[in-house]
């Protein structure tokens, strides 16, 4: 019985082990992230070197979501079509704000959504096709 525990306690061991050393931080280091709006406690960035303009009206971008009061970081690439009024997230990541260490997200882009006048990622969109220095 008790060799049975210590196998069990050492594969726990090994589970917890590999789980940690496969964890995941994000790479931002060649990111230029620009400020564009914050409600509440949640705050919008977008990177700059990411913009891929399709046309007049579209483009794709990386946009970082800051909640700071759950400690969590969302990035998103996006397609924006300004003259429709939508956006269409291509994939995702979810990380911890402060270690950066992902713990979610998801390849699989979504169906493309409206956004309301005044939304936050209206107030993306206008900052990519007029940013403010």
């Amino acid at each position: 019985m008790r060799k049975l525990y210590q196998i069990a306690v050492i594969a726990v061991l090994l589970c917890l082990g590999s789980a940690v050393c496969l964890a995941e931080s994000l790479d931002l280091a060649d990111a230029d992230f620009h400020f564009v709006d914050a409600r509440d406690a949640t705050g919008y960035y977008v990177d700059m070197q990411s913009l891929q303009f399709h046309n007049d009206h579209e483009v794709t971008a990386r946009v970082e979501i800051v909640r700071a009061d759950i400690d969590r970081l969302y990035l998103y690439t996006i397609r924006f079509d300004r003259r429709k009024k939508t956006y269409q997230i291509l994939d995702s990541a979810v990380a911890e704000y402060a270690s950066k260490e992902k713990i979610g997200g998801t390849g699989v882009p979504a169906k493309a959504t409206s956004y309301a006048a005044g939304s936050p990622m209206e107030t993306v969109v206008e900052y990519i096709f007029s940013p403010t220095p």
